[in-house]
């Protein structure tokens, strides 16, 4: 008997790595300091014997030194951070005493190759300058995404925490990907993120479930796929991605996918590589989300397929990912590289489904579905290519700024124009004015790693601190390479961002705007620059 066998619609494309620029990271919880912990300053001067009295007046002890600037690192009860630091700022003997206030920099995580990420970027899940969907929403680990594929590669360091669920509807005799396809995919969907390695997860904190359908060649049967469909709702998916497709319709596909979607998982699909307008299944059904590919300059990838039954494109060129750590196909052991195909737009789409489900703004799939459709960006060759454009994560989980990506024509206010009539009071008119009074920075190092502190202080015409001002900051590192991030100032009007980095040299910290509703940024009286050097 002939077996007929799907074929996975993919095309690696290998390129060498370079080494990417270093992203800004948040210094530590969201809570917008760090639990049990303070800076001291003790004037210079002060006895040890002085020092040691006070720390144990208050069941405080140093936990580390920055030398240069002579501020201790200060455990103290947790709860009990301000209180404490107030106890400190009244001693004679010190400087200044303070919470390790943080950014909630969440636009750019501290995976150091986000940078070579452009999808990412693009559909504004990241923004180095400005807000994003992680801004919004960081995911749930309880919104569990479905990766129909070759499998998941088992023990990758920024995958394995991520897999929660393990099922072979295949032949092989295992349940990790040796094809590397699966991964790639993953990865895309959702990467461990924010943890100092590799890339990140459009999805963030959703879990994986590693379903393989495709063989250890990249092809499988249609019934593995639907076996797959099914196990995967009947186990708690919440999305399901499909990065392959087939020439041929078939009704127990069909029907696997009317499962799902009746049972409330939202289903996305690569819409093919054909570079024609021909069907793609499962992505031409219905109850699909079918995904086209595009590059970093928004127009289709040549060999992407289109037409009207394509809902929405995605970047699908040149995409950055994780690969197997164990040799694949090709024989060659990469942890990351580059693929391109509408096999790795298509998990961009699934990531975003996991962010929405976790906003809490849909209870349906159907809603989940309308925001992403609903929010895209109309580029150029929607309601030809494709029905609705391409995906605009920030809008799509409840963001409503304009999108940085550039757009054929401006899109309209979702918002109406204001009347001409006056504005209710109060207003501040004119607008104050704020000013960067301060920028002082810091390091710490622990074995290679060096981390980098700026910490920046804002001020109005008043020297009064202004709380919830936006601060974008970039710094440029001793090998050239830029890191960027932004943050709210805190009540005391103050930020502190953390790089981490093994680099020693110059680190040069620039300010390079401060943004707040009915306030101007006075940059001509602010410092907006410093240095330090870290060895």
């Amino acid at each position: 008997m002939i077996k007929k066998f799907l074929p996975i619609l993919l095309s690696f494309l290998l390129a060498s790595l370079a080494t990417p620029a270093l992203a800004l990271a948040p210094a530590s919880p969201k809570s917008g300091k760090a639990p049990g912990q303070i800076l001291v300053k003790f004037r210079e001067g002060t006895s040890q014997s002085v020092v040691d009295l006070n720390l144990g007046k208050h069941n405080a002890q140093v936990s580390a030194r920055i030398e240069r600037l002579k501020i201790l690192v200060v455990k103290v009860p947790e709860g009990q951070e301000e209180a404490i630091a107030s106890a400190f700022s009244a001693i004679p003997n010190v400087e200044f005493a303070e919470p390790d206030f943080v950014a909630t920099a969440l636009t750019v995580t501290n995976d150091p190759s986000l940078s070579a990420q452009w999808g990412m970027f693009k559909i504004v899940a990241a923004n180095g300058s400005g807000a994003s969907a992680w801004d919004v929403t960081t995911g749930s680990s309880s919104v569990k995404t479905a990766i129909l594929d070759t499998g998941i590669d088992q023990d990758h360091e920024d995958l394995s925490a991520k897999i929660v669920a393990n099922r072979n509807f295949t032949t092989s005799p295992t349940i990790d990907d040796k094809y590397g396809h699966g991964t790639h995919v993953g990865g895309i969907a959702a990467a461990v993120t924010n943890n100092s390695v590799g890339v990140a997860g459009l999805g963030y904190n959703s879990s994986l479930m590693n379903v393989k359908v495709l063989d250890d060649n990249g092809s499988g049967y249609y019934s593995w796929i639907a076996n797959g469909i099914i196990w995967a709702t009947d186990n708690g998916a919440k999305v399901i991605n499909m990065s392959l497709g087939g020439s041929s319709g078939s009704s127990t596909l069909q029907s696997a996918v009317n499962y799902a979607v009746a049972n409330g998982v939202v289903v996305v699909a690569a819409a093919g590589n054909s570079g024609n307008s021909s069907p793609t299944y499962p992505a031409y059904y219905r109850g699909v989300i079918a995904v086209a590919a595009t590059d970093s300059a928004d127009a289709k990838a040549s060999w992407s397929s289109y037409g009207s039954w394509v809902d929405v494109a995605a970047p699908g060129v040149n995409i950055y990912s994780t690969f197997p750590n164990h040799p694949y196909k090709i024989n060659k052991s990469l942890n990351y590289d580059y693929g391109s195909g509408t096999s790795m737009a298509t998990p961009h789409v699934a990531g975003l489904a996991g962010l929405v489900w976790a906003t809490g703004t849909c209870s349906t799939n159907s809603c989940v579905r309308s925001q992403i459709e609903n929010n895209a960006d109309p580029i150029s060759g929607t309601g030809s290519l494709w029905t609705y454009g391409r995906i605009n994560a920030y809008r799509a989980v409840g963001g409503n700024s304009p999108s940085p990506s550039p757009s054929p024509s401006p899109s309209p206010s979702s918002s109406p124009t204001p009347s001409p009539s006056p504005s209710p009071s109060p207003s501040p008119v004119p607008s104050s004015i704020m000013h960067v009074s301060d920028i002082s920075m810091w390091y710490t190092s622990l074995f290679w790693n060096r981390n980098v502190y700026t910490k920046i202080t804002v001020l109005d015409q008043n020297n009064n601190p202004v709380p919830s001002a936006n601060v974008f900051l970039t710094i440029t590192l001793p090998s050239g390479s830029l890191a960027s991030g932004s943050g709210k100032t805190g009540d005391n009007g103050t930020i502190t961002f953390r790089l981490r980095s093994r680099e020693t040299g110059t680190y040069t910290s620039n300010v390079t705007n401060v943004t707040k509703t009915d306030y101007t940024f006075d940059q001509a009286n602010s410092i907006t620059s410093k240095s330090l050097i870290v060895n």
